[in-house]
Parts: structure tokens; C-alpha cells; sequence
């Protein structure tokens, strides 16, 4: 009786170690499996960790900073107005055009420089720094004609108003601030908004005099 026990306990082993063996090994090869597959998770603070990019914008350049100097815009929803003057240096005792531009939306429309009465007229005021002249009229771009009943003149698209500036030779060298108040009023077929007044400035780089060349 007690060789049989021994037997069978001896048979029970053989057949139970291999069994044992067989299945840790599928436990360990499918551990090592899913690990593998598993990214390693890099570190916030590693050298590799990837930051959010910062989006700069690039610096004005001397070109863009002259163009602010030279111009003024002021936008509106019927009527655009840019006054602007040339980017280059002038030389003192010369003189450079000045320019006043409106920009107008389609089917409106504004008056003329004599258009009666006075307040519903185009207005241009210059300011001119001493030593600044204003050297004859406005010269004023063709006109048409309104789209109201009467057919009065009037400027529609784009009208640009010309004044040439004379700068004194004894003017020093610098920058001269210049002004011009503007004052429009924008009408369509049936309608005319109030008249609107704007000042807009400009900069203007003087040089050495003609007389010093």
C-alpha cells in the first residue's frame, strides 16, 4: 500500500511540474509582451519634453516705421481718409506734395470742396508747423454727379486732394509734425449721415538745406 501512495504521488509530480513550468513561461512571455508595447513616458522636466511653442511676431522693420511716420488712416465705415506725405527726407527750401485721400463705399457719396451750405461741404484745414507754407489751392480731382434727384456735384470711389507744402530754407533739421483736419459728410440715394470732422497727422523728416549741396 505504501509503495502504490508513493507512486502515485511520484506520477502526480511528473505530470503536474511541466504543466507548472509551461504556464509561467506563456505568464512571463506575455508580460514581457505587453510591457514592451507600453511608451515610456518621458519626464516633464527632461531635456527631451517637448514645451509649447511661442508665436512671435516679427519686430517692425525701419521701413514700417517710417510708413507710420509718413501716414495717418482713419477708418470708418462709409468713408476711409488717409493723409500722407512722401517717405523720403525733404531738404529745407524745397517742397513736397501733401496728399489727402477718400476712400468712399459704394453708393455713397460725399460734397465738394464749394458745395452750399458751407457745413455739408468737403473741408481740408492744414496745420503746418513754423517755417511750413501752404503754396497755392487744393488741387481737387474731377467730380460726378449724385445719384439724388438734383444731381449735385459730388466725389464717389476714391478722390484724392493734392496741396503742395513749402518748407523755408532756414527751417532746421528734424522732424515737423503736420496736420489736417477734415470734415465730410456721406450720403447715399435717400440719406445723408451727419457731417463728420476728423484730424489726422503726419511726420515729416527735414534735411540739410539746398543751399548747403
Amino acid at each position: 500500500m505504501s509503495n502504490l501512495t508513493t507512486n502515485t504521488e511520484s506520477v502526480f509530480r511528473t505530470c503536474l511540474l511541466p504543466s507548472v513550468l509551461w504556464s509561467a513561461c506563456i505568464l512571463i512571455t506575455v508580460s514581457g509582451c505587453e510591457k514592451s508595447e507600453l511608451p515610456e513616458a518621458t519626464p516633464e522636466k527632461s531635456p527631451d519634453a517637448k514645451l509649447p511653442q511661442e508665436e512671435t511676431s516679427p519686430p517692425p522693420s525701419d521701413q514700417q516705421t517710417q510708413q507710420a511716420k509718413n501716414l495717418d488712416r482713419s477708418e470708418g465705415e462709409q468713408v476711409t481718409v488717409i493723409l500722407e506725405v512722401p517717405d523720403q527726407p525733404v531738404k529745407a527750401g524745397a517742397s513736397f506734395p501733401l496728399t489727402v485721400k477718400f476712400e468712399i463705399a459704394p453708393l455713397w457719396e460725399i460734397r465738394t470742396l464749394d458745395a452750399q451750405p458751407a457745413k455739408v461741404a468737403t473741408q481740408l484745414k492744414l496745420e503746418l508747423p513754423d517755417g511750413f507754407q501752404a503754396a497755392g489751392d487744393w488741387q481737387a480731382p474731377p467730380s460726378g454727379r449724385s445719384l439724388s434727384l438734383d444731381n449735385h456735384p459730388v466725389y464717389a470711389g476714391e478722390a484724392e486732394f493734392r496741396q503742395t507744402v513749402q518748407v523755408d530754407a532756414d527751417v532746421k533739421p528734424g522732424e515737423y509734425t503736420l496736420s489736417c483736419q477734415v470734415q465730410y459728410q456721406a450720403c447715399d440715394e435717400q440719406r445723408c449721415l451727419s457731417p463728420v470732422q476728423k484730424k489726422l497727422h503726419v511726420t515729416v523728416l527735414v534735411g540739410e538745406s539746398q543751399t548747403n549741396d
